[in-house]
């Protein structure tokens, strides 16, 4: 099984929508004869085709394919190194003369990226990807990083940042390549085709290679594509094709500037070698289409194209409808904000007769979810003006049913608010319960102490005392990254029982904290120069040094849900008080997936966290044999590492250390601080320890060698190899920090040793279970601890440093400094 968080965000997303019965879905019909579909018994208009000059229909088409499989059968199985079907060199022939460039078809596009890219680009050469480059081209250019090819990405359509990005690289790599698409799937915009040929012909050694899928046909001298039809192809450019959406054939094609490069890839590229080829019925119908496009005809095909589009823009502006997609582009874009708006919507506009789709994370980020539908030449004028009337109205009712105001999606997507949105809108605000309380601070010292501590108090180190300390400590600190904002929510029913209580800090964040090791150990090479490269603004329950479940919800009752609704509202205001990028909600049960539906529908996307660990001491006593607890391999373990090593060390609890001696235990910390990368965050201040002096729920272990014990002679007992920084709470014991001599760690098990030592005190306190958190979960369970999954839920308004971070694409960008775009 794939265990990679953004597959695993991915999955829960999907599944969410698939029960939802807007994803996934199949066709009951037993024949097409125009866009009319049938769905769950639903008669609709179809609004998702990609065929968007209509020619599945043609007669032409329909006959030239069964021509060919009545010539030829249904396949002719052969690989194309070998023995082609004689239709392939017609076909290739009459792209000739709709491109004026050599072409190489291809079973499909993805194919012929797989088969080109690894080809065109060598081990001496860098990519780099704009952000929202097709699925299909990011997964072809993982091939090549994986043999070593230097791979980045690159905001989309920014062409600055792609020439720093060239700049940067070109005295490094022998060429350079910029993956695109013509026109992008998800909003309907174009690439600048222009802008980048100046480009081309600025650097020798820059390379493009664009996906004009969506751009086939619909633009252009004989239905070229958008990118072509922007003047002539450059030399350094390579066009892929599809066949697949309004050229209404299946397959595709790579244009290339020269006879040499198309034929290189037909001879090393490998799926043109090993995968089999197009079959009869569709170049039969693949030639039908291209005599349309060398024809007059697909002129008056792309013009009433055209005109439609241009009517929906119109009646879309009328409606006062989000339009965030490109004038001139069959695909549209509805801004809708959260995905249970875009639910809403959908759902609504299937009872009403009109298939539309979703646009939703990863493709946009969360809260830019939105309804995309396409155009083409077979919707009749009737048909949009139902559809976007319908569209209107159901955006209005979906709205009021969610309560969410207009405004919100406006500013979701950065777009200027009409004076007048509908007909019958009127200006609202968030309107909270009429059954809840809310009550919001900034400071612990304003929640009863009692209240609190009962609610969340034996959750972790967070109880009221802790909460006190970190207020004190990260305000009017030097570093940015050492100040945060606290915010306390309880709500209330009427009869003033508590339904929903948390706490959240708001400060800075490095992106990767949650991204592989190998990922932060990148990054961090960039950080030597820039502390805050790749950092944002966050926003999160609980804080980045707390662990355990920070939200207390009652769910006795009926009001959780309307309680959770206003946790949302909360959020959103303070996240735009506060401008984060980042929001968490953290250290969740990772299988409640009631509550994974939730906070799908609000926003926020699954991340499966580190395994945590306890330890459950019940039925030991301090005074028996701790090894006898413990499994006959984990009694050798212990035999060999821990217990014969307990003699040379000389065990001390410290509830006040003094300055000289936590200076020494602080440089303890940031040993291992600078070598676990597993959550990556900022190294704690200095003030953090001192505060922790000053209350009695904290106390310092620390293990000093006996100088007799030990070989170097030169030590004396005032040499403190290991510490663990602990939390008495409520009900649990929990070793939040630890710190060891790395030199010597190996030759005396300082950590191992550390384990154990806390164990005890634990023990001696009193404690049956002891928190020992994330990380080191091969030396945890050694000594019997148990791990438990917990998750969080993340919106991330910067989906570039998302993926750039998942895929270890990202790459230095001027100007330095913290990036809050």
């Amino acid at each position: 099984m794939n265990k990679s968080p953004h597959i695993s965000s991915i999955n829960q997303i999907i599944e969410c929508i698939r029960d939802k019965k807007i994803a996934h879905l199949v066709t009951e019909d037993l024949s097409f004869t125009s866009n009319q579909i049938t769905i769950n018994s639903d008669r609709v208009t179809n609004f998702g085709s990609c065929s968007y000059l209509g020619l599945e229909f043609n007669e032409q088409l329909k006959k030239s394919a069964r021509d060919c499989i009545d010539q030829f059968g249904t396949q002719f199985s052969a690989s194309r190194a070998y023995i082609s079907l004689g239709i392939y060199d017609q076909l290739e022939e009459k792209l000739l003369q709709i491109f004026d460039n050599p072409s190489l078809v291809v079973p499909t596009t993805t194919l012929g990226h797989m088969a080109a890219i690894p080809i065109l680009i060598d081990k001496k050469d860098a990519i780099i990807m704009d952000h929202q480059v097709h699925n299909s081209v990011q997964t072809s250019v993982a091939l090549v990083k994986e043999r070593g090819v230097h791979v980045e990405l690159v905001r989309h359509n920014h062409l600055d940042k792609l020439e720093q990005k060239i700049k940067a690289l070109q005295n490094k790599y022998e060429s350079i390549w910029y993956m695109a698409d013509g026109v992008y799937s998800m909003f309907g915009d174009f690439a600048p085709v222009n802008e980048l040929k100046t480009l081309l012909d600025k650097y020798p050694n820059f390379n493009v290679y664009i996906d004009d899928a969506h751009g086939m046909s619909c633009y252009g001298k004989h239905g070229r594509g958008y990118v072509l039809s922007q003047g002539d192809q450059h030399e350094r450019m390579v066009v892929a094709v599809s066949f697949a959406k309004a050229f209404a054939s299946g397959g595709g094609a790579i244009v290339f500037p020269s006879k040499e490069m198309a034929q290189k890839v037909r001879n090393c590229g490998g799926p043109l070698i090993t995968s089999g080829p197009m079959q009869p019925a569709a170049l039969g119908a693949a030639l039908a289409s291209a005599n349309i496009h060398l024809s007059d005809e697909i002129i008056s095909l792309q013009e009433d194209l055209q005109e439609k589009i241009l009517y929906t823009h119109l009646l879309l502006k009328k409606m006062d409808l989000p339009d965030v997609s490109e004038k001139k582009s069959p695909i549209f874009f509805i801004g809708v904000g959260l995905p249970k708006i875009g639910y809403n919507i959908v759902s609504r506009m299937k009872q009403s007769g009109h298939f539309v789709n979703i646009g939703i994370f990863p493709a946009v980020p969360m809260k830019n979810t939105g309804i995309r539908f396409t155009i083409t030449r077979l919707h009749t004028f009737e048909q949009i003006e139902s559809m976007v009337r319908d569209l209107a109205h159901h955006y209005q009712e979906a709205l009021k049913e969610e309560n969410v105001s207009i405004d919100q999606v406006y500013k979701a997507f950065k777009l200027q608010t009409p004076e007048d949105n509908f007909a019958e809108k009127e200006v609202r605000s968030l309107m909270l319960s009429q059954n809840l309380t809310v009550e919001l601070s900034n400071t612990i010292m304003d929640i009863k102490k009692e209240e609190w501590d009962r609610n969340l108090g034996d959750r972790g180190m967070f109880d009221w005392n802790n909460l006190n300390i970190l207020e004190n400590t990260f305000c009017n600190q030097d570093k940015i990254e050492n100040n945060w904002s606290f915010y306390y929510l309880t709500v209330k029913d009427k009869g003033g029982e508590v339904i929903l209580q948390t706490f959240l800090t708001s400060g800075l964040m490095k992106d990767d904290m949650l991204s592989d090791n190998v990922i932060s150990e990148d990054v961090e090479k960039y950080r030597k120069e820039d502390p805050y490269f790749y950092t944002s603004n966050f926003l999160t329950v609980g804080c980045l040094i707390t662990e355990g479940d920070h939200l207390y919800l009652n769910k006795s009752g009926e009001l959780w849900r309307e309680a959770l609704g206003i946790l949302f509202q909360q959020i959103e205001k303070l996240q735009r008080e506060t401008e984060a990028t980042t929001l968490m909600i953290r250290d969740m049960n990772s299988s409640d997936h009631e509550m994974d539906n939730l906070m799908v529908d609000n926003g926020f996307f699954k991340v499966d966290m580190l395994e945590n660990f306890q330890l459950n001491t019940e039925n030991w006593s301090v005074n028996d044999s701790f090894k006898e607890t413990l499994s006959k391999r984990s009694k050798r373990h212990f035999k060999e590492n821990v217990e014969r090593f307990e003699e040379i060390y000389d065990v001390r609890v410290i509830q006040k250390p003094t300055e000289k001696q936590l200076l020494a235990y602080y440089q303890l910390y940031l040993n291992v601080f600078g070598n676990s990368y597993e959550i990556n965050t900022f190294k704690l201040p200095f003030t953090f320890f001192e505060n922790m002096r000053e209350n009695k729920n904290w106390e310092v272990i620390a293990l000093y060698l006996k100088k007799n014990q030990v070989e170097d002679q030169e030590m004396t007992t005032n040499y403190c190899v290991g510490v663990v920084f602990a939390y008495k709470g409520l009900k649990t014991y929990i070793p939040a920090l630890v710190g060891i001599d790395y030199q010597l760690n190996r030759q005396y098990n300082v950590y191992r040793q550390s384990i154990y030592q806390l164990i005890k005190r634990s023990k001696m306190l009193g404690y049956d279970c002891v928190h020992f958190g994330f990380s080191a979960g091969i030396e945890k369970k050694k000594f019997g601890a148990k791990p438990f999954r917990s998750c969080a839920y993340m919106q991330v308004k910067d989906n570039y440093k998302f993926e750039s971070l998942m895929t270890g694409t990202f790459g230095k960008e001027e100007p330095l400094g913290i990036d809050k775009a």
